[in-house]
Protein backbone atom coordinates (compact mmCIF):
# COMPACT_ATOMS: atom_id res chain seq x y z
CA UNK A 1 0.00 0.00 0.00
CA UNK A 2 1.35 3.41 -0.90
CA UNK A 3 2.37 5.63 2.00
CA UNK A 4 0.19 8.59 2.86
CA UNK A 5 1.04 11.72 0.91
CA UNK A 6 0.72 15.29 2.06
CA UNK A 7 -2.76 16.78 2.02
CA UNK A 8 -3.31 18.94 -1.07
CA UNK A 9 -2.64 22.64 -0.58
CA UNK A 10 -3.23 24.13 -4.04
CA UNK A 11 -6.58 25.92 -4.37
CA UNK A 12 -8.29 28.08 -6.98
CA UNK A 13 -11.31 29.39 -5.03
CA UNK A 14 -11.83 30.63 -1.49
CA UNK A 15 -13.59 28.74 1.30
CA UNK A 16 -16.45 31.21 0.91
CA UNK A 17 -16.73 30.32 -2.77
CA UNK A 18 -16.76 26.61 -1.91
CA UNK A 19 -19.76 27.20 0.36
CA UNK A 20 -21.45 29.36 -2.26
CA UNK A 21 -21.11 26.58 -4.85
CA UNK A 22 -22.33 23.98 -2.37
CA UNK A 23 -25.43 26.01 -1.49
CA UNK A 24 -26.15 26.66 -5.16
CA UNK A 25 -25.82 22.92 -5.85
CA UNK A 26 -28.41 22.16 -3.17
CA UNK A 27 -30.75 24.65 -4.84
CA UNK A 28 -30.36 22.86 -8.19
CA UNK A 29 -31.05 19.47 -6.58
CA UNK A 30 -34.51 20.79 -5.67
CA UNK A 31 -35.11 22.99 -8.71
CA UNK A 32 -35.09 21.62 -11.36
CA UNK A 33 -34.14 18.33 -9.67
CA UNK A 34 -33.39 15.21 -11.74
CA UNK A 35 -35.17 13.27 -14.47
CA UNK A 36 -35.15 9.47 -14.22
CA UNK A 37 -35.83 7.07 -17.08
CA UNK A 38 -35.70 4.25 -14.54
CA UNK A 39 -38.63 3.16 -12.37
CA UNK A 40 -36.12 1.51 -10.05
CA UNK A 41 -34.47 4.82 -9.25
CA UNK A 42 -37.84 6.52 -8.75
CA UNK A 43 -38.71 3.80 -6.23
CA UNK A 44 -35.38 4.11 -4.42
CA UNK A 45 -35.62 7.87 -4.01
CA UNK A 46 -39.31 7.78 -3.10
CA UNK A 47 -38.64 5.29 -0.28
CA UNK A 48 -35.62 7.35 0.80
CA UNK A 49 -37.56 10.55 1.38
CA UNK A 50 -36.95 12.52 -1.81
CA UNK A 51 -39.79 14.36 -3.52
CA UNK A 52 -40.69 12.13 -6.47
CA UNK A 53 -43.22 13.02 -9.18
CA UNK A 54 -43.88 9.78 -11.01
CA UNK A 55 -45.91 11.36 -13.78
CA UNK A 56 -43.14 13.83 -14.59
CA UNK A 57 -40.47 11.24 -13.61
CA UNK A 58 -38.61 13.85 -11.56
CA UNK A 59 -36.66 13.55 -8.32
CA UNK A 60 -36.07 16.50 -6.01
CA UNK A 61 -33.49 15.90 -3.30
CA UNK A 62 -33.84 17.94 -0.08
CA UNK A 63 -30.84 19.24 1.83
CA UNK A 64 -31.37 16.96 4.81
CA UNK A 65 -31.12 13.90 2.53
CA UNK A 66 -27.84 15.18 1.11
CA UNK A 67 -26.51 15.81 4.64
CA UNK A 68 -27.46 12.27 5.66
CA UNK A 69 -25.78 10.74 2.60
CA UNK A 70 -22.56 12.69 3.15
CA UNK A 71 -22.46 11.41 6.73
CA UNK A 72 -23.25 7.85 5.61
CA UNK A 73 -20.62 7.56 2.87
CA UNK A 74 -17.26 6.23 4.16
CA UNK A 75 -14.46 8.75 4.20
CA UNK A 76 -11.93 6.11 3.23
CA UNK A 77 -11.77 2.54 1.98
CA UNK A 78 -9.25 0.13 0.48
CA UNK A 79 -9.25 -0.81 -3.18
CA UNK A 80 -7.32 -4.05 -3.16
CA UNK A 81 -4.73 -5.58 -5.41
CA UNK A 82 -5.98 -8.96 -6.66
CA UNK A 83 -4.11 -11.56 -4.65
CA UNK A 84 -1.44 -8.89 -4.14
CA UNK A 85 -1.63 -6.74 -0.96
CA UNK A 86 1.34 -4.66 -2.15
CA UNK A 87 -1.00 -3.17 -4.77
CA UNK A 88 -3.65 -2.07 -2.25
CA UNK A 89 -4.77 1.56 -2.52
CA UNK A 90 -6.06 3.37 0.57
CA UNK A 91 -8.54 5.76 -0.97
CA UNK A 92 -8.94 8.83 1.18
CA UNK A 93 -8.13 12.51 0.96
CA UNK A 94 -4.39 13.02 1.37
CA UNK A 95 -3.43 9.98 -0.69
CA UNK A 96 -2.85 10.30 -4.42
CA UNK A 97 -2.66 7.44 -6.92
CA UNK A 98 -2.00 7.41 -10.65
CA UNK A 99 -3.59 5.25 -13.31
CA UNK A 100 -2.86 4.26 -16.89
CA UNK A 101 -5.50 4.68 -19.57
CA UNK A 102 -9.22 5.27 -19.47
CA UNK A 103 -12.29 3.72 -21.07
CA UNK A 104 -11.54 1.40 -24.01
CA UNK A 105 -10.02 3.88 -26.44
CA UNK A 106 -11.01 2.94 -30.03
CA UNK A 107 -7.54 3.43 -31.57
CA UNK A 108 -3.92 2.65 -30.64
CA UNK A 109 -0.74 4.58 -31.41
CA UNK A 110 1.71 2.40 -33.34
CA UNK A 111 5.28 3.62 -32.95
CA UNK A 112 6.53 1.82 -36.06
CA UNK A 113 3.70 2.96 -38.33
CA UNK A 114 3.83 6.52 -36.92
CA UNK A 115 0.02 6.66 -36.80
CA UNK A 116 -2.91 5.31 -34.89
CA UNK A 117 -4.58 2.09 -35.98
CA UNK A 118 -7.31 -0.31 -34.92
CA UNK A 119 -6.14 -2.07 -31.75
CA UNK A 120 -6.20 -5.80 -31.03
CA UNK A 121 -6.59 -7.86 -27.90
CA UNK A 122 -2.85 -8.44 -27.99
CA UNK A 123 -2.40 -4.67 -27.76
CA UNK A 124 -4.64 -4.76 -24.70
CA UNK A 125 -2.52 -7.53 -23.20
CA UNK A 126 0.76 -5.74 -23.92
CA UNK A 127 -0.37 -2.38 -22.60
CA UNK A 128 -1.74 -4.00 -19.44
CA UNK A 129 1.58 -5.75 -18.85
CA UNK A 130 3.36 -2.44 -19.34
CA UNK A 131 1.11 -0.70 -16.81
CA UNK A 132 1.67 -3.54 -14.36
CA UNK A 133 5.46 -3.23 -14.65
CA UNK A 134 5.84 0.55 -14.33
CA UNK A 135 6.54 1.55 -10.70
CA UNK A 136 4.55 4.80 -10.63
CA UNK A 137 1.38 3.39 -12.19
CA UNK A 138 -0.86 2.45 -9.27
CA UNK A 139 -3.97 1.26 -11.12
CA UNK A 140 -4.50 0.04 -14.68
CA UNK A 141 -7.31 0.88 -17.07
CA UNK A 142 -7.60 0.25 -20.79
CA UNK A 143 -5.10 2.02 -23.04
CA UNK A 144 -6.96 0.78 -26.11
CA UNK A 145 -9.62 -1.87 -26.77
CA UNK A 146 -9.81 -5.42 -28.10
CA UNK A 147 -10.78 -4.06 -31.51
CA UNK A 148 -10.31 -7.35 -33.35
CA UNK A 149 -13.07 -8.97 -31.28
CA UNK A 150 -16.76 -8.87 -32.26
CA UNK A 151 -18.62 -5.66 -31.48
CA UNK A 152 -20.55 -6.13 -28.25
CA UNK A 153 -17.88 -8.43 -26.82
CA UNK A 154 -14.94 -6.04 -26.73
CA UNK A 155 -15.47 -4.97 -23.11
CA UNK A 156 -15.46 -8.60 -21.97
CA UNK A 157 -12.21 -9.30 -23.80
CA UNK A 158 -10.72 -6.05 -22.48
CA UNK A 159 -11.26 -7.09 -18.88
CA UNK A 160 -10.18 -10.66 -19.53
CA UNK A 161 -6.87 -9.15 -20.69
CA UNK A 162 -6.66 -6.86 -17.65
CA UNK A 163 -7.46 -9.54 -15.07
CA UNK A 164 -4.89 -11.95 -16.53
CA UNK A 165 -2.05 -9.47 -16.85
CA UNK A 166 -2.08 -7.21 -13.81
CA UNK A 167 -2.90 -7.47 -10.13
CA UNK A 168 -3.30 -3.71 -9.84
CA UNK A 169 -6.84 -2.36 -9.29
CA UNK A 170 -8.98 -1.36 -12.28
CA UNK A 171 -12.30 0.28 -13.20
CA UNK A 172 -15.39 -1.51 -14.59
CA UNK A 173 -17.94 0.15 -16.87
CA UNK A 174 -21.37 0.07 -15.23
CA UNK A 175 -24.20 -0.05 -17.76
CA UNK A 176 -27.44 -2.06 -18.01
CA UNK A 177 -27.90 -4.71 -15.36
CA UNK A 178 -27.30 -7.86 -17.50
CA UNK A 179 -24.14 -6.34 -19.00
CA UNK A 180 -22.88 -5.23 -15.59
CA UNK A 181 -23.63 -8.64 -14.11
CA UNK A 182 -21.46 -10.29 -16.77
CA UNK A 183 -18.55 -7.94 -16.01
CA UNK A 184 -18.98 -8.62 -12.30
CA UNK A 185 -18.79 -12.35 -13.02
CA UNK A 186 -15.42 -11.80 -14.71
CA UNK A 187 -14.24 -9.72 -11.75
CA UNK A 188 -15.40 -12.37 -9.29
CA UNK A 189 -13.66 -15.11 -11.26
CA UNK A 190 -10.38 -13.19 -11.19
CA UNK A 191 -10.79 -12.39 -7.50
CA UNK A 192 -11.23 -15.95 -6.26
CA UNK A 193 -15.03 -15.88 -6.09
CA UNK A 194 -17.92 -13.59 -5.24
CA UNK A 195 -17.17 -13.65 -1.50
CA UNK A 196 -13.55 -12.63 -2.07
CA UNK A 197 -14.62 -9.82 -4.41
CA UNK A 198 -16.99 -8.57 -1.71
CA UNK A 199 -14.38 -8.84 1.05
CA UNK A 200 -11.50 -7.40 -0.96
CA UNK A 201 -12.86 -5.45 -3.92
CA UNK A 202 -10.21 -4.74 -6.55
CA UNK A 203 -12.44 -2.92 -9.02
CA UNK A 204 -14.40 0.32 -9.03
CA UNK A 205 -17.75 0.49 -10.82
CA UNK A 206 -17.95 3.65 -12.96
CA UNK A 207 -21.48 5.03 -13.37
CA UNK A 208 -21.99 7.70 -16.05
CA UNK A 209 -25.32 9.57 -15.93
CA UNK A 210 -26.52 11.88 -18.71
CA UNK A 211 -25.82 15.55 -18.11
CA UNK A 212 -27.58 17.71 -17.31
CA UNK A 213 -29.71 16.15 -14.55
CA UNK A 214 -30.70 12.85 -16.14
CA UNK A 215 -30.22 9.28 -14.97
CA UNK A 216 -30.97 6.45 -17.36
CA UNK A 217 -31.98 2.80 -17.40
CA UNK A 218 -28.44 2.03 -18.56
CA UNK A 219 -27.22 3.20 -15.13
CA UNK A 220 -29.17 0.52 -13.24
CA UNK A 221 -26.09 -1.69 -13.03
CA UNK A 222 -25.08 0.44 -10.04
CA UNK A 223 -27.46 -1.69 -7.98
CA UNK A 224 -25.65 -4.91 -8.88
CA UNK A 225 -22.24 -3.36 -8.19
CA UNK A 226 -23.27 -2.19 -4.74
CA UNK A 227 -24.86 -5.56 -3.95
CA UNK A 228 -21.60 -7.23 -5.04
CA UNK A 229 -19.60 -5.03 -2.63
CA UNK A 230 -17.94 -3.08 -5.44
CA UNK A 231 -17.23 0.61 -4.64
CA UNK A 232 -18.90 3.12 -6.92
CA UNK A 233 -17.31 5.90 -8.92
CA UNK A 234 -20.07 8.34 -9.89
CA UNK A 235 -19.08 10.21 -13.04
CA UNK A 236 -21.24 13.04 -14.39
CA UNK A 237 -19.62 14.80 -17.34
CA UNK A 238 -21.17 18.12 -18.34
CA UNK A 239 -19.44 19.86 -21.24
CA UNK A 240 -18.72 23.51 -20.57
CA UNK A 241 -20.54 25.53 -23.20
CA UNK A 242 -22.61 22.58 -24.50
CA UNK A 243 -24.31 20.59 -21.71
CA UNK A 244 -23.31 23.05 -18.97
CA UNK A 245 -22.89 26.83 -18.80
CA UNK A 246 -19.97 28.45 -20.62
CA UNK A 247 -18.41 29.48 -17.30
CA UNK A 248 -16.17 27.49 -14.99
CA UNK A 249 -18.34 28.38 -11.97
CA UNK A 250 -21.56 27.31 -13.71
CA UNK A 251 -20.05 24.03 -14.87
CA UNK A 252 -18.69 23.31 -11.38
CA UNK A 253 -22.01 23.97 -9.64
CA UNK A 254 -23.93 21.76 -12.09
CA UNK A 255 -21.32 18.98 -11.87
CA UNK A 256 -21.31 19.18 -8.08
CA UNK A 257 -25.10 18.87 -7.93
CA UNK A 258 -24.95 15.78 -10.11
CA UNK A 259 -22.17 14.12 -8.15
CA UNK A 260 -24.01 14.77 -4.86
CA UNK A 261 -27.03 13.06 -6.42
CA UNK A 262 -24.79 10.03 -6.96
CA UNK A 263 -23.71 10.05 -3.32
CA UNK A 264 -27.34 10.07 -2.21
CA UNK A 265 -28.23 7.27 -4.63
CA UNK A 266 -25.46 4.95 -3.43
CA UNK A 267 -26.37 5.49 0.21
CA UNK A 268 -30.08 4.90 -0.42
CA UNK A 269 -29.28 1.62 -2.16
CA UNK A 270 -27.09 0.55 0.76
CA UNK A 271 -26.01 2.87 3.57
CA UNK A 272 -22.28 2.87 4.07
CA UNK A 273 -21.51 1.90 0.48
CA UNK A 274 -18.07 3.21 -0.53
CA UNK A 275 -18.08 5.87 -3.24
CA UNK A 276 -15.43 7.97 -4.88
CA UNK A 277 -16.49 11.17 -6.60
CA UNK A 278 -15.65 11.47 -10.32
CA UNK A 279 -16.85 14.90 -11.40
CA UNK A 280 -15.68 15.72 -14.93
CA UNK A 281 -15.48 19.41 -15.82
CA UNK A 282 -14.81 18.95 -19.51
CA UNK A 283 -14.92 21.74 -22.06
CA UNK A 284 -16.62 21.85 -25.46
CA UNK A 285 -14.24 23.66 -27.79
CA UNK A 286 -16.31 26.06 -29.88
CA UNK A 287 -13.84 26.11 -32.80
CA UNK A 288 -13.35 22.36 -33.25
CA UNK A 289 -16.39 20.85 -31.42
CA UNK A 290 -13.91 18.57 -29.60
CA UNK A 291 -14.04 17.77 -25.91
CA UNK A 292 -10.84 19.19 -24.43
CA UNK A 293 -8.45 17.02 -22.45
CA UNK A 294 -5.72 19.52 -21.64
CA UNK A 295 -7.32 22.94 -21.23
CA UNK A 296 -6.55 25.35 -18.37
CA UNK A 297 -10.22 26.06 -17.61
CA UNK A 298 -10.90 22.34 -17.33
CA UNK A 299 -8.08 22.05 -14.82
CA UNK A 300 -9.44 24.98 -12.82
CA UNK A 301 -12.76 23.18 -12.59
CA UNK A 302 -11.10 19.97 -11.45
CA UNK A 303 -9.16 21.70 -8.69
CA UNK A 304 -12.36 23.41 -7.52
CA UNK A 305 -14.04 20.01 -7.37
CA UNK A 306 -11.15 18.70 -5.24
CA UNK A 307 -11.83 21.57 -2.85
CA UNK A 308 -15.50 20.54 -2.68
CA UNK A 309 -14.54 16.90 -2.10
CA UNK A 310 -12.32 18.11 0.74
CA UNK A 311 -15.34 19.84 2.25
CA UNK A 312 -17.23 16.52 2.15
CA UNK A 313 -14.25 14.45 3.29
CA UNK A 314 -14.71 12.06 0.35
CA UNK A 315 -12.07 10.72 -2.05
CA UNK A 316 -12.13 12.05 -5.62
CA UNK A 317 -11.05 10.71 -9.00
CA UNK A 318 -10.34 12.71 -12.14
CA UNK A 319 -8.44 13.28 -15.34
CA UNK A 320 -4.77 13.47 -14.51
CA UNK A 321 -2.85 13.31 -17.77
CA UNK A 322 -5.35 13.58 -20.58
CA UNK A 323 -3.92 15.41 -23.57
CA UNK A 324 -4.93 16.71 -26.97
CA UNK A 325 -1.53 16.06 -28.57
CA UNK A 326 -1.54 13.34 -31.22
CA UNK A 327 1.90 11.85 -30.58
CA UNK A 328 4.16 11.56 -27.51
CA UNK A 329 5.81 14.93 -28.16
CA UNK A 330 6.38 18.26 -26.43
CA UNK A 331 2.72 19.29 -26.77
CA UNK A 332 1.49 16.09 -25.16
CA UNK A 333 4.07 16.29 -22.38
CA UNK A 334 3.25 19.93 -21.60
CA UNK A 335 -0.49 19.24 -21.42
CA UNK A 336 -0.03 16.12 -19.30
CA UNK A 337 2.35 17.80 -16.86
CA UNK A 338 0.09 20.83 -16.42
CA UNK A 339 -2.89 18.75 -15.37
CA UNK A 340 -0.91 16.19 -13.39
CA UNK A 341 0.86 18.85 -11.39
CA UNK A 342 -2.28 20.90 -10.67
CA UNK A 343 -4.49 18.06 -9.52
CA UNK A 344 -1.66 16.39 -7.59
CA UNK A 345 -0.87 19.52 -5.61
CA UNK A 346 -4.60 20.04 -5.04
CA UNK A 347 -4.89 16.54 -3.57
CA UNK A 348 -6.81 14.51 -6.18
CA UNK A 349 -7.12 10.95 -4.85
CA UNK A 350 -7.01 9.07 -8.17
CA UNK A 351 -5.55 10.58 -11.35
CA UNK A 352 -6.30 8.72 -14.60
CA UNK A 353 -5.56 8.82 -18.34
CA UNK A 354 -1.79 8.49 -18.15
CA UNK A 355 -0.68 7.48 -21.64
CA UNK A 356 -3.75 8.60 -23.59
CA UNK A 357 -3.55 10.94 -26.59
CA UNK A 358 -5.83 12.83 -28.98
CA UNK A 359 -8.71 13.67 -26.63
CA UNK A 360 -8.70 10.09 -25.32
CA UNK A 361 -9.16 8.54 -28.77
CA UNK A 362 -6.09 6.37 -28.41
CA UNK A 363 -3.23 5.53 -26.11
CA UNK A 364 0.50 5.11 -26.65
CA UNK A 365 2.80 2.83 -24.64
CA UNK A 366 5.59 5.37 -25.02
CA UNK A 367 3.40 8.09 -23.49
CA UNK A 368 2.67 5.83 -20.52
CA UNK A 369 6.40 5.50 -19.88
CA UNK A 370 6.88 9.27 -20.15
CA UNK A 371 3.96 9.90 -17.76
CA UNK A 372 5.40 7.37 -15.33
CA UNK A 373 8.53 9.54 -15.14
CA UNK A 374 6.41 12.67 -14.67
CA UNK A 375 4.70 11.07 -11.69
CA UNK A 376 8.12 10.07 -10.35
CA UNK A 377 9.02 13.78 -10.33
CA UNK A 378 5.67 14.93 -8.93
CA UNK A 379 5.83 12.47 -6.06
CA UNK A 380 9.15 14.00 -5.01
CA UNK A 381 7.66 17.48 -5.12
CA UNK A 382 4.65 16.39 -3.07
CA UNK A 383 6.94 14.98 -0.40
CA UNK A 384 8.25 18.47 0.31
CA UNK A 385 11.18 18.70 2.71
CA UNK A 386 11.78 18.55 6.44
CA UNK A 387 13.01 21.52 8.43
CA UNK A 388 14.74 20.57 11.71
CA UNK A 389 18.13 20.95 13.36
CA UNK A 390 19.61 18.07 11.37
CA UNK A 391 18.40 19.25 7.95
CA UNK A 392 19.27 22.91 8.59
CA UNK A 393 22.81 21.62 9.06
CA UNK A 394 24.23 24.75 10.71
CA UNK A 395 27.18 22.93 12.26
CA UNK A 396 27.98 21.26 8.92
CA UNK A 397 27.86 24.60 7.14
CA UNK A 398 30.16 26.20 9.73
CA UNK A 399 32.58 23.28 9.55
CA UNK A 400 32.89 23.64 5.79
CA UNK A 401 34.16 27.16 6.30
CA UNK A 402 34.94 29.74 3.68
CA UNK A 403 35.03 28.24 0.21
CA UNK A 404 34.68 24.70 1.59
CA UNK A 405 32.70 21.78 0.20
CA UNK A 406 30.25 19.20 1.53
CA UNK A 407 31.01 16.20 -0.71
CA UNK A 408 32.91 14.17 1.89
CA UNK A 409 30.76 14.90 4.92
CA UNK A 410 28.75 12.23 6.73
CA UNK A 411 25.77 14.58 6.52
CA UNK A 412 25.85 14.43 2.70
CA UNK A 413 26.19 10.64 2.72
CA UNK A 414 23.25 10.42 5.09
CA UNK A 415 20.86 12.69 3.21
CA UNK A 416 21.57 12.92 -0.50
CA UNK A 417 19.71 9.77 -1.58
CA UNK A 418 16.57 10.89 0.19
CA UNK A 419 16.66 14.59 -0.59
CA UNK A 420 17.82 14.50 -4.20
CA UNK A 421 15.72 13.31 -7.15
CA UNK A 422 17.33 10.82 -9.52
CA UNK A 423 15.47 10.48 -12.84
CA UNK A 424 14.90 7.12 -14.45
CA UNK A 425 13.88 7.99 -18.00
CA UNK A 426 14.95 11.64 -18.28
CA UNK A 427 18.67 10.97 -17.98
CA UNK A 428 21.14 13.68 -17.05
CA UNK A 429 23.87 13.69 -19.65
CA UNK A 430 26.14 16.28 -21.17
CA UNK A 431 25.40 17.14 -24.79
CA UNK A 432 28.50 15.22 -25.78
CA UNK A 433 27.47 12.09 -23.93
CA UNK A 434 23.96 12.34 -25.41
CA UNK A 435 25.41 12.48 -28.93
CA UNK A 436 27.70 9.49 -28.23
CA UNK A 437 24.65 7.53 -27.01
CA UNK A 438 22.88 8.06 -30.32
CA UNK A 439 21.18 11.46 -29.94
CA UNK A 440 17.93 9.72 -29.07
CA UNK A 441 14.82 11.80 -28.51
CA UNK A 442 12.68 10.93 -25.50
CA UNK A 443 10.05 9.09 -27.54
CA UNK A 444 12.71 6.67 -28.81
CA UNK A 445 14.09 6.22 -25.29
CA UNK A 446 10.56 5.49 -24.06
CA UNK A 447 9.95 3.07 -26.94
CA UNK A 448 13.10 1.14 -26.08
CA UNK A 449 11.92 0.91 -22.48
CA UNK A 450 8.53 -0.40 -23.65
CA UNK A 451 10.25 -3.10 -25.71
CA UNK A 452 12.53 -4.02 -22.82
CA UNK A 453 9.60 -4.41 -20.43
CA UNK A 454 7.44 -6.41 -22.83
CA UNK A 455 10.32 -8.74 -23.69
CA UNK A 456 10.27 -9.95 -20.09
CA UNK A 457 6.57 -9.54 -19.20
CA UNK A 458 3.99 -12.28 -18.94
CA UNK A 459 0.66 -13.02 -17.33
CA UNK A 460 0.31 -12.55 -13.58
CA UNK A 461 -0.22 -15.27 -11.04
CA UNK A 462 -3.94 -15.87 -10.48
CA UNK A 463 -5.85 -17.35 -7.57
CA UNK A 464 -6.01 -21.16 -7.75
CA UNK A 465 -8.71 -22.09 -10.24
CA UNK A 466 -9.13 -18.52 -11.49
CA UNK A 467 -7.85 -19.34 -14.97
CA UNK A 468 -10.65 -21.78 -15.74
CA UNK A 469 -13.20 -19.57 -13.97
CA UNK A 470 -12.20 -16.62 -16.14
CA UNK A 471 -12.58 -18.76 -19.26
CA UNK A 472 -16.04 -19.85 -18.09
CA UNK A 473 -17.12 -16.31 -17.21
CA UNK A 474 -15.87 -14.95 -20.54
CA UNK A 475 -17.70 -17.66 -22.51
CA UNK A 476 -20.88 -17.10 -20.53
CA UNK A 477 -20.70 -13.33 -21.13
CA UNK A 478 -20.23 -13.85 -24.87
CA UNK A 479 -23.10 -16.37 -25.03
CA UNK A 480 -25.39 -14.09 -23.00
CA UNK A 481 -24.73 -11.00 -25.11
CA UNK A 482 -24.72 -11.82 -28.84
CA UNK A 483 -22.45 -9.57 -30.90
Amino acid sequence: MNPKSRQGTYTVISDEDVEKIYRASLDLMMDPGFFSESDLFLDIFSKGGAKVDRSARTIRVPEELVDWALQSAPKSFILHGRNDPARDMHLELGNTYYGMGGTSEPQFWDYDLRRSRQPTKQDMINSTRLGHALPNIDFVQTLCMSGDMPTGHTFFHDFDAIFRNTTKPTVLNVLERPFTQSLLSLAAAASGGEDMLRQKPSVLGMVTPISPFKIAVMNEGIIDCINAGVPIMYSPGPLMGASSPATVAGTVVLTNAEVLFGVVLTQLIKPGSPIILKPDTDVFDMRTTQVTYGSPEQDLGKVAMVQLATRYGLPIYGLGAGVEGKIPDAEAAAEAMETLMMVSLAGMTMCQSLGTLAFGMYGAPEMVVICDEMVHMIKRIREGFVVNDDTLALDVIRSAGYGGDFLKTEHTAKHFRKEMFFPSLFRRRTSGDWIKAGSKNIELVAHEKVESILAKAGPVELYPGADSELERALKQAIDTHPA
